[in-house]
């Protein structure tokens, strides 16, 4: 049995594929199954992942019409035959001893899942930077969600980390299959950590993370209701669990709130108002789970005007703040 399968869903990468299967192939780690699954490209990454598939027995190459992300991940899943599960974003880089250091940690503590910190990665201009989202989550110890729910708060990075094989399977755990869709990460992440029992962050950064890729979901502001499409399944899998529910809902309702007001601000002004209506209509539907921490927070104000006068809160929240948090992207991404 191999220790790590790693699911690697290719569509249209030919730009980076190179460079990410080299990544993978040199990884400290041997005992790997590397699943690759073309799914429906148009450019040369199927004839890619052939060629590699010659060179290295260990990778398994699966071709199919395009079904989106999702359903691409998960007939990885089914397929796999590793003890731990790894995802990996063929635009990526990985460090040489991710694996080996994360399986490590995993046997060695028993882990349910186990992450790593990342690089944020500009190849023009050559440039990295540590991620801090899950440094200031990480900890030397292994510990359960439920006793930090500030893990809910950070970067899904589905492809920083491991998982064992058993518990996806034991709690049924699979990514939405929405054809077309971005961000199917963030259902997976939510149920992943809201259900595992024994969890490990590292701070070193073993990854680095494209931020420069035209293609990448963040950089796509047509696909306005993709968010709202994980939340509706975050939402269904929290009412189907009553118990973690009563720990989880409102963090996640923080999070809904933070993600669709992220999403309001990157689309293009013709569109705001159509997901104006979406987010306000959302949250009318919450208010009666709406407690008082909620606005420990979310400020009170702003979210009163969300649900009492959407019009007002487009021009007074959204584009209001809407330059600052441009301005602040601008300095980060210098």
């Amino acid at each position: 049995m191999p220790k790590i399968s790693i699911i690697i869903p290719v569509y249209n990468a030919e730009k980076y594929l190179t460079e990410a299967l080299d990544s993978v192939i040199a990884q400290s780690l041997q005992e790997l199954e590397i699943i690759c699954i073309n799914d429906g490209s148009k450019d040369n990454s199927l004839k890619i992942l052939q060629d590699y598939s010659l060179k290295d027995s260990r990778i398994k190459l699966f071709d199919k019409p395009n079904s989106g992300y999702g359903a691409t991940v998960n007939l990885g899943i089914e397929n796999a035959r590793g003890e731990f599960i790894a995802i990996f974003e063929p635009d990526d880089i990985l460090d040489k001893k991710i694996y080996e250091i994360l399986y490590k940690e995993a046997v060695e503590n028993d882990l349910d899942v186990v992450k790593c910190n990342f690089y944020n990665y500009w190849a023009k201009k050559n440039k990295i930077k540590r991620s801090g989202l899950v440094a200031r989550t990480a900890r030397e110890e292994v510990f359960n969600p439920k006793d930090n729910l500030l893990m809910l708060t950070n970067h899904a990075s589905v492809w920083a980390g491991i998982y064992k094989k058993s518990f996806l399977d034991k709690n049924n755990i699979r990514f939405l299959e929405t054809p077309g869709a971005s961000y199917q990460d963030m259902s997976f992440n939510f149920k992943v950590i809201t259900s595992c029992q024994k969890i490990k962050l590292i701070n070193k950064p073993l990854l680095y993370y494209r931020q420069d890729n035209p293609s990448s979901s963040v950089n796509n502001p047509q696909k306005i209701y993709c968010v709202c499409d994980e939340y509706e399944e975050i939402t269904k899998f929290l009412n189907n669990n009553p118990d973690l529910k009563k720990l989880y809902n409102t963090q996640k309702l923080v999070n809904q709130y933070r993600a669709y007001l992220w999403n309001i601000r990157r689309l293009d002004k013709s569109l705001q108002k159509e997901f104006l209506k979406k987010f306000s209509e959302t949250f009318k539907n919450f208010e009666n789970e709406i407690k008082e921490n909620f606005f420990d927070s979310i400020n009170k104000s702003d979210y009163n005007m969300l649900i009492k006068n959407p019009d007002e809160y487009l021009y007074k929240v959204v584009r209001r703040d809407l330059f600052g948090w441009l301005k602040s992207r601008f300095r980060k991404n210098k």
